[in-house]
């Protein structure tokens, strides 16, 4: 083949690409890459629910347990804050290496440190500050590679993937670990991570932002960004009870626990793939306002219902829910950026993300000591209600406004 042949052949695939959502040819395997990359890591970090497990068995106590569970909080949400300004100085995809390659070692280093307390503290505290840069910069890398055509789609099914590994990760840890003892399920589950460390090198990087803009908190915040902040806090509390609570308020009603998990993981991913390409034409200010409703009922069917039917239908209506609200807030949060502007923005954002993942179980418990889990249920049902009436408020008085 001649050099015109051969431009001729690169032309057509990178208008292929381009039709299909991608900046050219090369974006699209640069997407996929790094998206499973994103899942192999995010394989790893999904052992955290087998963590319990192993420090009992090391001897701590309930208390020493707790802290390193819960301290972990700690350096997730300082370096997420932190992550815009490690772009700036080394880049995007500099930042994506150093996220997988601190969790790697703060995760495997635990195969020698989990039966003393403070190097365990040391080892999830490393892990903790790869957690926090890994969120911003992998999507702010991922949205990188697209254009506008179907950034929203995209960047859904491109998110959905660090989601995807909590169905697996945690049955494979519980089977090394069982069979083989606690180191052999660190070797293991930290192999998957250094493969996806290699999947981040053969990629382009992208521009770093002008010198001083690291955190660019002015651009996060101007004109609508507050709201998706307070969106995307609202989303993480609403997780963080689902992650922290829900089970437990389950099996005190004798109702299996996988009747909910099941039912929302599988509707995640259904509606990430199967229906965000129809729901980015929507306000989003609309869509994330239908995201909170479906939340809103989910919890208020679990405050209520005790059949294991009812908390399926809960459930179904979480995942849609929770499905739509993330990818479309982190869309907006990034519209109308160049890729070299999007780095601090998206480290506010996950910064708020994280927040109410990883603050609000302590309210959150105080609230369930005082009224029990049922009212606390409805309470954050309430929550999601007046956040989808405000959005929707707001859409319906400035149809032509920018979206939330």
């Amino acid at each position: 083949m001649d050099d015109r042949a051969r431009g001729e052949d690169a032309a057509a695939r990178d208008l292929a690409a381009r039709q299909a959502g991608f900046v050219d040819a090369r974006a699209r395997r640069e997407f996929i890459q790094l998206a499973l990359a994103a899942f192999l890591v995010s394989f790893m970090y999904s052992h955290a629910a087998l963590l319990a497990v192993v420090f009992e068995r090391e001897g701590f106590d309930l208390h020493d347990t707790g802290l390193l569970l819960s301290l972990y909080a700690a350096p997730v949400v300082l370096f997420t804050f932190l992550s815009g300004a490690v772009s700036a100085r080394i880049g995007v995809l500099g930042s994506c290496r150093v996220a997988v390659a601190l969790m790697l070692v703060g995760f495997f280093s635990l195969r020698y440190t989990a039966d003393a307390f403070w190097p365990a503290l040391a080892s999830r505290l490393t892990q903790g500050a790869g957690q926090g840069l890994l969120l911003a910069s992998f999507v702010t890398y991922g949205q990188s590679r697209l254009n506008a055509r179907r950034f929203v789609y995209l960047i859904a099914l491109f998110s959905s993937m660090f989601a995807l590994a909590q169905a697996f990760a945690p049955p494979f840890g519980a089977l090394m670990l069982n069979a083989f003892g606690a180191p052999a399920m660190f070797l293991a589950g930290a192999a998957p991570a250094a493969l996806a460390f290699a999947l981040t090198f053969g990629l382009r990087d992208i521009p770093r932002p002008a010198e001083g803009r690291g955190l660019d908190l002015r651009t996060a915040l101007r004109r609508s960004r507050p709201a998706s902040l307070g969106a995307v806090f609202v989303n993480g509390a609403m997780f963080s009870f689902t992650a922290s609570f829900l089970a437990a308020l389950l099996e005190a009603r004798a109702v299996p626990i996988g009747c909910f998990f099941f039912a929302s993981t599988t509707t995640l991913f259904a509606s990430r793939f199967l229906a965000m390409g129809v729901f980015e034409t929507f306000d989003r200010r609309l869509l994330v306002a239908g995201g909170f409703v479906a939340q809103g009922a989910s919890f208020a069917l679990v405050a209520a219902a005790g059949l294991s039917w009812l908390i399926v239908v809960a459930g179904v209506l979480f995942g849609a829910g929770y499905s739509v609200v993330y990818p479309v807030l982190s869309a907006a949060v990034s519209a109308g950026l160049d890729p070299a502007e999007r780095a601090g923005p998206q480290a506010i954002f996950n910064t708020a993300f994280n927040v109410g993942i990883f603050f609000t179980p302590y309210p959150t418990a105080l609230l369930i000591g005082w009224f029990g889990y049922g009212a606390t249920a409805f309470s954050l049902a309430a929550l999601a209600f007046l956040s989808a009436g405000a959005l929707a408020a707001w859409a319906l008085a400035r149809p032509g406004a920018r979206p939330a």
